[in-house]
């Protein structure tokens, strides 16, 4: 099989509040942290606002149904006091003093378009905001139980140089008819990377019906992890795998083998090829040869994408509910040399 083509009261509404449980660390558990009316009035957020998930502001905001009173959480999140805009307030610490803030907040409808947010988002990392038709590849959809979930991943420039606490954005937006809901995680880049996973299960969770779909195991992954096989080619190694990964090889040339996957149909195809094409430095295109690659339990989809900075080989299927991708990534030289290999690998996997 060859690939073709260049180339995730009854009748009020209440505010909730995250009661502070402390910052103790309990191995091998689950935190569940029990939500509270906070004190205080809110009056409705003005026409043209735009929401701010990373400190209190003075304009007040618009009561909405509060948080998911029964969402456990990863060990390592430290639930945080809240301010007056937050309804959910989390902290996670890292090596060498990294730190990531995690908030969630709810607003009117009127609180600013994605693209409105996403610019502040870009603006906070110093960088350029986007136009719109930029916006379609930068968004990822969550698929929820409750509709789809806009999802950026924004890098830039640490504010103040400190790059402990700063440097990369992960922002969720969601908009129901009466409200819209920002999810943002906001710290040090590798320590953002590592708990994208955690990030986006806690998203999933709090717009589902069933708290137990965000049991997360302490060591970071999922308690119920899919079952997967395949054979490992010749030559690859396995490495520890990130928060995001489920599994990841390396090669005799350090090219770097990846196995992700996320419940849903994990986007469409031409927001996710266009994504990997932005990372190796290749231009989006609307059109992308996408080719078939059988495996005994199943079709993949397949690319080839090179670029400036790298060359990528991306097999891709979706199954039981959930999306499984696969990408081989390096210099185009040793990608090419282990493009047998990753075909063999794809043509191997078993569920």
């Amino acid at each position: 099989m060859q690939f073709v083509g260049s180339g995730v009261g009854t009748a009020l509404l209440f505010f909730f509040a995250v009661v502070f449980t402390g910052c103790e660390r309990h191995d091998e558990q689950i935190k569940v942290y029990r939500l509270v009316k906070p004190t205080g009035e809110s009056t409705p957020v003005e026409t043209n606002a735009v929401a701010s998930t990373n400190a209190p502001v003075k304009s007040a905001i618009e009561r909405v149904p509060s948080a998911r009173s029964d969402i456990a959480t990863p060990p390592n999140w430290e639930a945080q006091p809240l301010s007056q805009m937050r309804q959910a307030s989390f902290l996670v610490h890292g090596d060498n003093g990294a730190t990531a803030d995690i908030s969630f907040v709810s607003l009117g409808p009127a609180a600013g378009n994605t693209l409105d947010n996403v610019n502040r988002w870009l603006d906070q990392l110093a960088q350029p905001a986007i136009t719109p038709d930029k916006l379609a590849s930068t968004i990822q959809k969550l698929h929820t139980p409750r509709g789809d979930v806009d999802v950026v991943d924004l890098a830039g420039k640490p504010e103040n140089g400190d790059a402990t606490k700063d440097g990369r954005i992960i922002g969720a937006i969601a908009s129901d008819p009466d409200k819209v809901s920002f999810f943002k995680m906001r710290g040090n880049s590798e320590l953002v990377a590592a708990e994208k996973v955690n990030f986006l299960k806690w998203v999933s969770a709090m717009r589902s019906g069933a708290a137990d779909q965000m049991t997360v195991a302490s060591s970071g992954g999922a308690a119920d992890k899919p079952l997967i096989k395949w054979e490992v080619p010749t030559g690859w190694s396995s490495v520890p795998a990130s928060a995001m990964r489920y599994a990841s090889f390396s090669t005799p040339d350090q090219v770097d083998v990846s196995v992700v996957t996320f419940p849903g149909d994990g986007g469409s195809d031409a927001d996710n090829i266009n994504r990997w094409r932005q990372q190796i430095g290749a231009a989006a295109t609307e059109n992308a040869d996408i080719n078939s690659l059988q495996s005994a339990d199943g079709n993949f989809s397949a690319v080839d994408l090179a670029g400036d900075k790298a060359r990528t080989l991306a097999a891709w299927t979706r199954r039981d509910g959930r999306t499984w991708f696969f990408k081989l990534t390096g210099p185009s030289e040793a990608v090419e040399k282990e493009k047998s290999n990753f075909v063999k690998f794809i043509q191997s996997v078993r569920f």
